[in-house]
Parts: structure tokens; sequence; C-alpha cells
């Protein structure tokens, strides 16, 4: 049998934790920890951003593509875009070829997706 005064007494002293006297001074230090680790990490992801942006640019300029964009070739460049479009979505009727099954493919887009509106989500409550 069990005795009821004595699991009373237990959940009473393990109910709440026990207080100390340095517990606020121990909260700060955590918090400063931590503000710290996302500073560092929005850093971060800002210059691989910068960079990623300066290599996306740095090859387009290689290409040439704004040179081309700006004279008579840019309808010539609107319809190879608008044949290699039609492509793509030829091969996307071939989906069946593949070992996977187009729902597989399907389901991973859409949670691709999902997660990128997780992702704004939590970005714009953060900001």
């Amino acid at each position: 049998m069990s005795d009821l005064e004595f699991e009373t007494r237990l959940d009473r002293m393990f109910a709440e934790p026990p207080h100390f006297a340095d517990g606020e001074l121990f909260a700060r230090q955590v918090e400063a920890r931590m503000e710290r680790g996302w500073s560092l990490r929005r850093l971060v992801i800002g210059g691989a951003g910068v960079v990623a942006g300066v290599v996306g640019v740095g090859q387009m300029m290689g290409a040439g593509l704004f040179l081309k964009a700006a004279g008579s070739e840019a309808t010539a460049q609107a319809s190879a875009v608008g044949k290699a479009f039609a492509e793509v979505l030829s091969a996307s009727s071939n989906l069946g070829a593949l070992p996977v099954s187009p729902e597989v493919l399907w389901m991973t887009a859409a949670l691709g997706v999902m997660a990128l509106g997780f992702a704004i989500t939590r970005a714009t409550q953060e900001f």
C-alpha cells in the first residue's frame, strides 16, 4: 500500500525547483549567450547572401547576359527561354520513367513550399 502523506510530501518537494541566490545572474548570462549566437547567425547568413549575390552577378556579367538583353537580341532571348520552358514542361510529362513515382516528386515539391512558408513566417515574426 502506498502512503498518501509521504507521496504528497514528495510531490511537493519535487514540484518546484530550488531557488538559488544567483538565479537571476545565470538567467541573464544564458540570455546574453543566446542573443550573441543569434547575432552571429544573422551575420553569417547575411554574409553568405551577399557572397552568393556577388557570384551570381559575376556569372551573369561573364555570360554577357546584360549586354545581350540590352540589344535587339532581347526578343531572341525571350523566345529561347520560352522554348526551354516548353522543353521542361514536356520533360515533366515523362516523370513516369523515373525510378521514383511522380507522386513522390510532387509531395517533395509541396513539402518544400510548406517549408519555405514556415521559414517566411518565422522570419516575419522575429523581425
